[in-house]
């Protein structure tokens, strides 16, 4: 054995001894109630009624308009890190959709159509014609419904760790029974089910600053929220007789460890969008443009750049 690759093995071994001291150290970090979640929500934005619910959102920048919607049981602050670093290129507008975040919802119904009309409803009210569009699990499949709708209101599209087919038995009866557990035990109780899912292991051991923050966003949901959002993603159409019809430019975003929707999901809808790209995001889940979002705004700004000029 060389001296080269014995300190190459002792190097191995002593990074295996201290991950694993740290693993044994971790403290699990604790579930926020609703009132902390809220309070962690330091978000400033704007309000207004659309279809009987109050509707959060936040605007930066200028340029041309990108339209972000979140999935479940999420909320617009999902893409604080796009605000942030795309403004200096697009007008960013992050809704957090009715009975999640800082919105309201009147009732525990939940539909895609009914949050896609309100992604129409937020267009008109802001006087913007056109965007690119974009959404990350539920929020892509709202953005597939908008475009079956109303493809007129597309510059391009960004589908974020997605699914364009329909809901699986096993999730006709799994996204509902969020909210059967959220009504029993109170919205915080699912935090700790669907974080691991949204971050991996790695950014939840070594980044508590950000685990703890998708913690609050998750505990902030409303039950009306997680109720109707889980109906909703039981109940959506089949979008893959769609997505061959798609004529503006898209983007296609997946988590390489996305455990919801795996790489895989991604590659057929490629496959099947006559302009689209593919970008696998590494080291990261379901939250990919969360979790790794310098990687994200780079791969958005760049494919972007290619758009054809408005």
């Amino acid at each position: 054995m060389t001296a080269r690759v014995f300190a190459a093995g002792l190097l191995g071994l002593l990074g295996s001894i201290s991950l694993s001291t740290h693993v044994m150290a971790q403290t699990p970090l604790p579930t926020p109630t609703v009132p902390q979640a809220q309070a962690a929500d330091q978000r400033q934005g704007a309000y207004v009624d659309l279809n009987g619910a109050k509707i959060f959102y936040q605007i930066a920048g200028q340029g041309t308009p990108l339209i972000l919607i979140h999935g479940f049981p999420l909320s617009g602050q999902l893409f604080q890190s796009q605000l942030a670093g795309l403004s200096n290129q697009f007008q960013v507008i992050t809704p957090d959709l009715r009975g999640f975040g800082k919105s309201t919802a009147p009732n525990a119904s939940g539909s895609i159509q009914t949050y896609a009309q309100d992604i129409v409803a937020l267009m008109d009210h802001l006087g913007i014609k056109k965007a690119i569009i974009g959404g990350h699990s539920m929020g892509g499949q709202i953005t597939l419904e908008l475009y079956r709708e109303r493809p007129d209101l597309f510059l391009g599209m960004v589908l974020i760790d997605t699914n364009a087919m329909p809901a699986t038995v096993v999730e006709q009866a799994q996204w509902p029974a969020f909210g059967v557990q959220a009504q029993a035990l109170g919205v915080p109780s699912i935090v700790p089910t669907i974080t691991p899912q949204m971050l991996t292991g790695i950014e939840r051991l070594l980044n508590p600053v950000p685990t703890l923050e998708m913690m609050d966003i998750l505990a902030e949901g409303s039950l009306n929220g997680v109720k109707g959002g889980g109906q909703a993603l039981a109940t959506r159409l089949d979008y893959t007789p769609l997505l061959p019809t798609i004529k503006v430019p898209a983007l296609v975003v997946v988590g390489l460890d996305d455990p919801i929707y795996p790489l895989e999901v991604s590659e057929m809808m490629k496959a099947a969008i006559p302009k689209a790209r593919l970008v696998i995001i590494p080291s990261a889940e379901h939250a990919s443009i969360y979790e790794q979002p310098g990687y994200a705004n780079f791969t958005i700004a760049q494919w972007a750049a290619t758009l054809p000029a408005q």
